[in-house]
This record gives structure tokens, C-alpha cells and sequence, in this order.
């Protein structure tokens, strides 16, 4: 079915312009006069080009990364709350350069969809793999109240406290990161250029090499003898880890395992219980219930043993329960978390003691991630100094012997 771009003048004699998805241009002006408007031009626009290849995201996850969801749904509330038709604010969004490519033929996706009359969270929704239902559940729950510029607001700063959190704990982590791949890279130049050319000396002078060169010696000797059965079992390991990770019970097993580990455990229990936190009220302050919200929100929960809880709560909910109580029983959660819920739902603010928790466990998670840093840092700076260090110092003295054996 094709699309029409039109100008046309509506009823108040403003000047409109959009896209029709119809059958003929006959069906186009149709809808355009049933809707009250005198089209001044109209034609049939041309489908936006494929994606081409390189300008396709490599690591392309299940949605659209944080960062871009709030970015998009910024530009999009500035527009509406200029009192701008919908499909309108969305096709001057899809033009927007700083959007991805692919965001922006989603975006043009939805503008047809959305002036054929179908709702911007339905439009939304028929996008495969773009907003997570939260996303969508938020925008419908605007529609229906007819507060849509207020929804859009809350989920936009929702999103950019969330891209905020998981920028900091990016950072944080990106300096051990290139300190481990420096030590990698440093390491690899000594071992594969600098001791092949330095064991034949030994061999040629009749004398045994140092003991750290003969052993990086021989596991090189033994990779390279064994590459084919080393690269077999490489390879498995990975398809293993692959479609072991795809199992839920496997994953539930080693997120359960997770849970366990001191350090870890804490830094997944401040970030899981501050995502679902601030979807759950987000979700709550725009009028969505309780029961629907729990249940959208425990898709934002990425540990699987913490999800089943979450999920399982839905249960009790259903029978009048509190979420206090069934969230408690899973002792996945902290108290912190369980007495605001308590105490949000004593007073009828639970939106309130929500956003106040995930506020909460989100300086918390950065706050531990920083402290962590400052610890490791230097730990893993003295480890790889070193390391590189001593293979730098054995080579050279090396070396030295090799020289002193020749002038003898």
C-alpha cells in the first residue's frame, strides 16, 4: 500500500502537511475530505531506502540502547507539547540527524501508522524489536487519560536518569578495562617477538635459558602444537556458554549463584531493585495498575531469580495481597526496599516510595562502583607493572648473560 504526502488547509484554515497510507491517490483525497481538510498538493511519497550495511549497528541489542530511547522520546514530548498533530511531531523527529538510522525508519514506520489513525502506542508497539512494552504501556496509559505531554515527560526523564546510571557505571569500569588490555597487549609482544628471537642464543652459547624463558617457551611450543585441539575445545566452550545462557534453567541456576557471591551480589541487588523501582512508579504514576505494572516492570529485571519473584508476586497480588508481603518472601530483596514498599502502600503514595528507592540504590550502586574502582585500580596497576615488569627485566638480563658469555 502506498503512501501520499499531502499539504492541505484544515477547518481553522492552517496550513497542514503529513503522510496518507492508501490504496489510490482516489483514497487519499477521500480521507482527507472525510477529515475534514482541502488538500492543496498531494503525491506518492517513495519508501524510505533499506538501512544500508554500514549503517547498521554492530552490537545491536533487543531494543533501542537507553540512551537513545530517551533521547528520541525528548525530541518527541518538545514537539507535542507544541500542541503539533502526532504523526506530525513524529515525522519531524524521524528527520532528525543525531538519531540512529535505524531509529529513524522505525520512527517513519510509525508516522504512516499513526496517520492512518491507529494510536502512537499502537504504532509503537507494531515495531519489532525498538521500545520495551514499559515504553509502550506508558504512552497508551497517556492516551487514555489524555495527558500524553505529562507521560512522555516522566518517561523521558525516567529513561535519562536510567542512561545517567548505566553511563557512570560504564566509565567506572572502562579504565581497569584498557589497563588489563594494555598489560594483554604488552605481554603478547614479549612472548611472541621478543623470546623467539632470544631462545636460539641460548641454544647457540650451550647454555640453559633462564627459567621463566623456557616456560613461556614451551607453552608457546605447546599452543602452537595443540592449536587444533586447543581451537576445538575454544569453540565448544562458546557454543556451550551460548546456548546455556539461552536456557532459562541454566541461567536461573548461575544468576542464583550470583546472589551468593558477597560483592557481586550486593552490586546486582542495588541494580536490579533500582530498575524495578523506578519502572514500577514511573509506570504507576501514569495511571497504570498495580497489577499490569508489576507485571510489565518485571521485564526490566534482568536477574532471573530476582524476576521470578517478581512474577511470582503477581499471584498474591491477584488474591488482595501486598507487595510488601510476596516480595519478602522471595529474601531476594533488601529491607531497605521492602519498608518503602510497606510504607507506600500504607499511605497511598507507593509512586512516591518508589521513585525514592530507585533514587536510592542508584547513588548507592554508583557510590560502591566508584569505591570499587579507587580499590582496584591501583591493585590491578601494581599487578600488571608487575608482571610486565619482570618479563622486561628477564629478557634484559637475559640479555646481558648472553653478552657476557660472548666477550668471554
Amino acid at each position: 500500500m502506498p503512501d501520499f504526502r499531502y499539504r492541505s488547509y484544515n477547518r481553522e484554515g492552517i496550513a497542514v502537511e503529513g503522510d496518507i497510507n492508501a490504496t489510490t491517490r482516489e483514497a487519499a483525497l477521500d480521507w482527507l475530505a472525510r477529515s475534514g481538510q482541502y488538500p492543496v498538493a498531494i503525491g506518492e511519497r517513495k519508501s524510505p531506502p533499506e538501512v544500508k550495511w554500514w549503517q547498521r549497528e554492530v552490537f545491536a541489542s533487543r531494543y533501542f540502547s537507553v540512551a537513545t530511547q530517551a533521547l528520541f522520546t525528548r525530541e518527541l514530548v518538545s514537539l507535542v507539547r507544541a500542541n503539533l498533530p502526532v504523526h506530525e511531531c513524529l515525522r519531524l523527529v524521524s528527520v532528525q540527524p543525531m538519531l540512529p538510522a535505524k531509529l529513524r525508519h522505525v520512527v517513519r514506520d510509525a508516522v504512516a501508522r499513526v496517520a492512518e489513525g491507529e494510536a502512537l502506542s499502537e504504532a509503537l508497539a507494531a515495531q519489532p524489536n525498538a521500545f520495551p512494552e514499559y515504553y509502550c504501556r506508558i504512552v497508551k496509559a497517556g492516551e487514555t487519560s489524555g495527558s500524553l505531554t505529562e507521560c512522555l515527560d516522566d518517561l523521558a526523564l525516567h529513561l535519562e536518569r536510567s542512561a545517567e546510571t548505566r553511563a557512570s557505571v560504564t566509565s567506572a569500569l572502562l579504565y581497569p578495562l584498557i589497563l588489563v588490555i594494555a598489560a594483554l597487549l604488552a605481554i603478547g609482544v614479549i612472548v611472541l617477538v621478543l623470546l623467539p628471537a632470544i631462545t636460539p642464543m641460548f641454544a647457540d652459547a650451550g647454555v640453559a635459558a633462564p627459567f621463566i624463558i623456557r616456560a613461556l617457551d614451551g607453552l608457546q611450543n605447546f599452543l602452537i602444537d595443540n592449536k587444533t585441539l586447543i581451537f576445538t575445545i575454544s569453540a565448544g566452550a562458546v557454543i556451550a556458554i551460548t546456548v546455556g545462557s539461552n536456557r532459562p534453567d541454566v541461567r536461573l541456576i548461575w544468576d542464583r549463584g550470583l546472589l551468593r557471591v558477597p560483592v557481586v551480589a550486593r552490586l546486582i541487588e542495588r541494580r536490579e531493585s533500582g530498575r524495578l523501582a523506578r519502572t514500577l512508579a514511573t509506570l504507576l504514576r501514569n495511571g497504570v495498575p498495580l497489577l499490569e505494572a508489576v507485571r510489565v516492570s518485571s521485564g526490566v529485571v534482568s536477574n532471573i531469580a530476582m524476576r521470578k519473584a517478581v512474577v511470582a508476586a503477581l499471584d498474591e497480588i491477584k488474591e488482595g495481597g501486598q507487595l510488601s508481603t510476596a516480595l519478602m518472601r522471595s529474601k531476594l530483596f533488601s529491607e531497605l526496599l521492602l519498608r518503602l514498599v510497606t510504607i507506600g502502600e500504607q499511605t497511598g503514595q507507593l509512586d512516591i516510595m518508589l521513585l525514592r528507592a530507585a533514587e536510592i540504590y542508584e547513588s548507592a550502586l554508583q557510590r560502591q562502583m566508584q569505591r570499587l574502582t579507587n580499590l582496584v585500580t591501583p591493585v590491578v596497576t601494581l599487578m600488571i607493572g608487575a608482571l610486565v615488569g619482570g618479563l622486561i627485566l628477564t629478557v634484559m638480563n637475559a640479555l646481558i648473560s648472553i653478552n657476557d658469555l660472548a666477550l668471554r
